[in-house]
């Protein structure tokens, strides 16, 4: 088990934290991109997490819609058809359960602007691409502890 000390040389537990089985909502892995979702789900289900994939906006839309117990979205930007950003406010005005899911950014685009244009439209979170072990681990904890906005 990792341990870290403080300035008093007390030790504590730096094992990330994980939910217990019962309380893991699922997670909605919104990807144009079959390997990206793959990578996604590897380095999520590697934490104990049950993941559910999209491949674009819509069907991220009736994926939430139909499925109860999503308590986070990765949601990929450049999508064609519905992007990120028009399905993160769609999500948003169609029902309280959307308008408070966690719902973090999944791009290439790191720029300034285009984090601002993500949490415009409601977005919580940012996760650059390529996704990382330690991203996912970063993202995943921080949303689940309530962070209002979450970057890796």
């Amino acid at each position: 088990m990792p341990t870290a000390s403080d300035t008093q040389g007390r030790t504590f537990d730096v094992t990330a934290h994980h939910p217990a089985p019962a309380t893991r909502p699922r997670i909605l892995v919104v990807d144009d991109d079959a390997i990206n979702r793959l990578v996604a789900r590897v380095l999520i289900e590697a934490r104990g997490y049950e993941v559910i994939e999209a491949e674009d906006g819509d069907a991220a839309l009736a994926t939430f819609a139909t499925t109860k117990d999503i308590g986070l979205i990765l949601m990929d930007l450049a999508m064609p058809g519905m992007d990120g950003l028009e399905t993160t406010r769609n999500l948003r005005a169609q029902s309280r359960r959307g308008a408070t899911v966690p719902i973090v950014a999944l791009t290439r685009h790191i720029d300034d602007a285009s984090r601002r244009s993500c949490f415009d439209a409601g977005m919580n979170g940012f996760l650059p691409k390529p996704m990382s072990a330690t991203g996912i681990e970063s993202i995943v904890c921080l949303v689940g502890h309530g962070a209002p906005r979450a970057h890796a």
